[in-house]
């Protein structure tokens, strides 16, 4: 930690592309906790002077436990501590003793002990709309947990796509702060609006000094082309930076990292071929459908909409999720995307490297088979769990604004 810099601690880190934001933004980050190992080994690979701890937080549940590996007052607490869990009424119900009911709750237990000045927790869009059995919105609790806390709460809805992040990208940040006061959602520096030719006059009006959102050929036009099976953990640059935001996202880095082709069969990418922009595999002919698994080479009568959907390059790429590896297809090559393609749609800088396997098995599977020492996330599920390191960082900048805290932010976007 620096004298006079504002310090953050990332709980639920993952890959860490919330702490990273902010540290774009000037801050330091010196403690990560996170469960899972191959992205513990990330964090710590690209973060050598932090403390990342690689334990359940569930584990850390008295004071003393939490002060015992936090040493300091951090200024602000940040996570993403996952909801799915919460029972809900109506056909979607979840499970009521499912562990990630509570771990909202230890979020809040770190903010209760450390007292920061200010905290913020993402989620899922869908907590909006989210009740539990007895209807209660699950967004409702969480606010009256943390008021009572003393913290004023805002809810925002930011789309990553605002703020510089080439990808529509819908996200909840639940914020609070001790200091009492509303701090508003950081100002957009893009518009989605500026895209479309014929936006109207008051678009316009609303749109004045903000730049047209970025689009997926703007993150990615410069990688050196793969068909399936191509690729290294390591190579080298073919072109030279072709845009101020590949210029950004390389980073005067040297190799290029992650960038790896799906091992696709030779049928696969004959369907690939058929694909055309907009659409996905359940638009191509039958013929060339997908098969039963053991089944003898007959086609399978299931289609899935949303898998190997074609990119169109000249739009702010779908949502990047944990299983893009099979959502999305390149928008010129017969290729699903690379784990580093993913990373740059999340503006990862390219210094950043992701640790541990490329892919791996359904966690479903292996969770029905019992083989918990496979479960772990892979490069593309810690890439699209992550929060965008670009608009963490415009979250970071607001809160030192609104929040008086002591500024050394280095060069931005």
């Amino acid at each position: 930690m620096v004298a006079g810099q504002p310090t953050a601690i990332d709980l639920f880190a993952g890959a860490g592309g919330f702490g990273l934001g902010f540290e774009i933004a000037g801050f330091s980050v010196p403690l990560s906790v996170e469960i899972d190992a191959w992205a513990c080994d990330t964090l710590r690979h690209n973060h050598p002077c932090m403390t990342v701890i690689q334990k359940d937080i569930r584990d850390f549940d008295t004071v003393r436990s939490i002060k015992e590996i936090c040493l300091f007052k951090p200024d602000i607490i940040i996570g993403g501590p996952p909801c799915q869990g919460f029972s809900i009424a109506g056909p979607a119900e979840k499970d009521p003793k499912d562990p990630r009911n509570s771990l909202f709750i230890n979020f809040a237990q770190w903010i209760s002990c450390l007292e920061p000045k200010a905290f913020v927790m993402e989620n899922v869009k869908g907590l909006l709309s989210r009740k539990n059995t007895e209807g209660r919105k699950i967004l409702d609790i969480i606010k009256e947990t943390f008021e009572n806390l003393g913290y004023f709460v805002e809810i925002w809805l930011l789309n990553a796509a605002e703020y510089g992040v080439p990808q529509i990208r819908e996200r909840i940040f639940i914020v609070g702060n001790k200091a009492g006061k509303e701090l508003g959602t950081p100002e957009r520096t893009h518009s989605l609006d500026l895209l479309n030719i014929k936006t109207s006059q008051l678009s316009l009006f609303e749109n004045v000094g903000l730049l047209p959102a970025l689009n997926l050929w703007d993150a990615i036009s410069d990688l050196p082309p793969l068909n399936a099976r191509e690729g290294e953990e390591e190579q080298r640059y073919v072109l030279e930076p072709q845009n101020h935001y590949q210029k950004w996202i390389r980073n005067d880095c040297q190799k290029l990292y992650n960038h790896v082709a799906m091992e696709h069969s030779k049928r696969l990418v004959e369907r690939f071929k058929l694909i055309k922009c907009g659409e996905s595999s359940s638009d191509v002919p039958k013929e060339h459908g997908a098969r039963r698994r053991s089944g003898n080479g007959e086609l399978s009568e299931k289609f899935y909409d949303q898998n190997n959907r074609r990119l169109n390059p000249y739009q702010p790429s779908h949502t990047i999720a944990a299983s893009f590896y099979a959502n999305f297809i390149h928008p010129f090559q017969h290729r699903n995307l690379t784990a580093r393609e993913g990373a740059r749609i999340q503006s990862f800088p390219d210094t950043y490297r992701f640790l541990g396997k490329k892919t791996v098995v359904s966690h479903k599977l292996l969770h029905r088979e019992e083989r918990f020492d496979e479960k772990f996330l892979c490069q593309y599920n810690q890439v699209g769990n992550a929060v965008p390191p670009v608009l963490a960082k415009a979250i970071a900048f607001h809160l030192q604004e609104k929040l008086e805290l002591c500024q050394e932010a280095i060069e931005t976007l």
